[in-house]
């Protein structure tokens, strides 16, 4: 039995994840490419819980902005340079929904909307959208599939249809009933940077079978989705990475009863990657732990060509 895990990324990410004990972290890292699983790893006191990396399920926050964005682009309700608000709270329904400490950056491009993270502009992105349009492109990036993959337990996570125009809102920026795996949130990055889903694998010659809704959607929406994802390292949330190299990401920080989960996740040539620190609070905690991964591999690793 021969695994498709990397001794060199795997190592990164262990040393990575453990740096503090003081939180639960999991990363887990895939080849775009080939969909071959290069890391699972976690901390200690993440081992407390299972192996929360592939079967842990938490509220995605923000950085299920990149399928709002997608979607969006796909219907043809906004692009890159597209005009929209982003005012410090806006009110849907009967629900009022507020950006991080209430900020307001008025009409902005939506690249820069995404890039600065404003929950009230995909908040008002995903009302307007269809009931099944967000639940319908999360498949189609391999969000909600059933993977039997040899060698490993997982589940991806949940997109649920949302008739209603308040929970479609909340859905639209990670946090209403949506709920994702590091594992499955990972599928999110590396499907933009592929065009379509990888089919995760973790034993070679052994074949995962994937069952469930993969609809196809045309590549050239996620090819607006990238500078989006660009710019949240150049100069949006994700400031911290700035400089490793091309990297391509969305950070998340995830509102739960108490506390709030940190998540980053993107991709950086053929390594895609979802960071998780379980109750880790300002997502830039979790930019900092993938700041170490990438600074543990040889330089510009996975940019030349397959790891």
């Amino acid at each position: 039995v021969t695994l498709t895990l990397s001794r060199t990324v795997q190592s990164a990410a262990q040393r990575a994840v453990n740096a503090t004990d003081r939180f639960k972290i999991a990363m887990v890292v895939i080849q775009p490419s080939t969909g071959n699983i290069l890391a699972i790893a976690q901390n200690k006191r993440a081992d407390a819980d299972g192996l929360i990396a592939t079967n842990g399920l938490y509220p995605p926050g923000s950085t299920f902005k990149m399928v709002t964005a997608s979607a969006a682009v796909r219907a043809n309700l906004a692009h890159p340079s597209s005009i929209v608000p982003c005012p410090g709270e806006i009110q849907i329904g009967p629900r009022i929904i507020p950006n991080y400490d209430k900020f307001a950056l008025g009409d902005i491009p939506l690249l820069g909307a995404f890039a600065q993270s404003c929950n009230t502009t995909f908040a008002h992105l995903a009302s307007q959208l269809g009931p099944s349009d967000l639940a319908n492109q999360a498949a189609a990036m391999g969000l909600g599939a059933t993977y039997d993959i040899p060698g490993l337990a997982n589940v991806s996570g949940s997109v649920p249809i949302a008739p209603d125009i308040v929970a479609r809102s909340e859905d639209g920026f990670g946090q209403g009933r949506v709920l994702v795996s590091p594992f499955g949130l990972v599928m999110i990055p590396a499907t933009i940077a592929n065009g379509s889903p990888p089919i995760p694998t973790f034993i070679r010659g052994r074949e995962t079978t994937v069952s469930g809704p993969r609809p196809k959607v045309d590549a050239r929406i996620y090819d607006e989705v990238k500078p989006m994802m660009r710019a949240v390292v150049t100069e949006g949330t994700g400031t911290v990475v700035n400089g490793l190299g091309p990297i391509f990401a969305k950070t998340g920080e995830a509102e739960f009863a108490g506390g709030s989960h940190a998540w980053f996740a993107g991709y950086r040539g053929d390594l895609a990657f979802a960071t998780l620190i379980v109750g880790g609070g300002d997502s830039t905690h979790a930019v900092g732990v993938t700041r170490d991964f990438f600074n543990s591999l040889p330089p510009g690793y996975g940019l030349g060509g397959r790891p």
